[in-house]
């Protein structure tokens, strides 16, 4: 089911006391709100127990009551106890192994931007903790990790990745609109499409985050190459492109069925990790090594607080689209305590600003 999908006036929206912040810090107040929300070390244990407390009492309605998580890694160099770790992917994933690693690893594979392959061995199977071990869960705002997703994975894939066919033949090949006159060769300008796309990918990569066109083709698949976001966002509502890089929290990870002794977030990440470590009884010489100035596989160009691409890319899906995306985020909203409705609030209050 789907909420309304009337548009949100300032009478539904109280947003005039915070239009200021709005316009000028290009940053949703709602996250903005997270980022300024460090709370004093001696604090962080408090603030553990108010998110479980938080989590338990939601999950009596949650969608995802029962179900194992799909993923854990065994981190036995981690603090005294070691720690259980189910990763959210596009949720500082790829920081936290970084900063992991080198428990494990040398500086060469910690320096060439690992990826979650380096615990997916025998060793690091969730299954080998013993059952006093702490146990982590990193979440972030779910409108904000399913665009990091699309940026990062669908709108400017690498060559080497397998999305790119993914999101062609699932998205765009679906629900990207064509010219009359090009229909019935369609599948004949698809398969020719998978083709240039791999090529051009490969003989001309770009940076994550940016449309790819193939100049002089009238292919309308290439033009652009991949899905768009609404595209994207379409496919993934009708069930297809099922990806741990965007699939709900409530389903990977099952918080209402396994208990998480630590709750990250994402957004307070830099102060919450260095926070998590000592409380685990991490040496002085790994938290030395930390660098959490160095994020890893973060969209190039764009800065820790600028939010500018997320409102100018929500705001061209159609509220529908919009309110589907809660529907269907809205466990991990409540679990986590993210004000989606707000975020879609500000999305349509944005919209109004500038595209009207």
């Amino acid at each position: 089911a789907v909420v309304s999908t009337q548009s949100t006036g300032i009478a539904d929206c109280p947003l005039l006391q915070e239009q200021t912040a709005i316009q000028n810090s290009n940053c949703p107040p709602e996250l903005l709100r997270e980022q300024a929300n460090c709370s004093a070390a001696e604090l962080f244990p408090e603030l553990m127990r108010e998110r479980q407390r938080l989590l338990r009492e939601r999950c009596e309605n949650a969608a995802w009551k029962k179900g194992t998580a799909m993923e854990k890694f065994y981190l036995n160099k981690v603090g005294s106890k070691g720690i259980l770790w189910c990763p959210i992917y596009k949720g500082a994933s790829s920081s936290t192994i970084f900063h992991f690693c080198p428990l494990y690893y040398g500086q060469s594979v910690c320096e060439s931007n690992p990826s979650a392959t380096i615990f997916r061995k025998p060793d690091f199977k969730g299954s080998r903790a013993p059952k006093d071990t702490p146990t982590l869960l990193i979440v972030r705002h779910p409108f904000e990790r399913l665009f990091s997703a699309y940026r990062d994975k669908i709108q400017a894939p690498r060559s080497k990745t397998v999305f790119i066919r993914s999101a062609m033949e699932e998205a765009s090949f679906i629900y990207r609109l064509i010219p009359p006159e090009t229909l019935q060769k369609r599948e004949q300008l698809q398969q020719s499409a998978l083709v240039a796309a791999k090529k051009q990918m490969q003989e001309h990569p770009v940076e994550r985050g940016q449309y790819v066109y193939v100049e002089g083709s009238d292919n309308p698949y290439l033009n652009p190459i991949s899905a768009t976001f609404e595209e994207f966002i379409r496919a993934i509502l009708m069930g297809a492109m099922d990806n741990e890089h965007w699939k709900q929290v409530g389903r990977y990870c099952a918080p209402c069925s396994e208990y998480y002794d630590y709750i990250l977030k994402v957004e307070n990440y830099q102060c919450e990790f260095p926070q998590f470590l000592k409380t685990l009884g991490s040496t002085e010489s790994l938290l030395n090594r930390i660098n959490l100035e160095k994020r890893i596989n973060v969209n190039k160009g764009r800065s820790a607080t600028d939010r500018t691409d997320f409102y100018e890319y929500y705001a061209l899906l159609p509220d529908n689209l919009l309110d589907a995306i809660y529907q269907w985020y809205k466990a991990d909203c409540d679990l986590f305590d993210y004000n989606c409705e707000k975020t879609i609030c500000e999305i349509r209050e944005w919209r109004r600003a500038h595209l009207s």
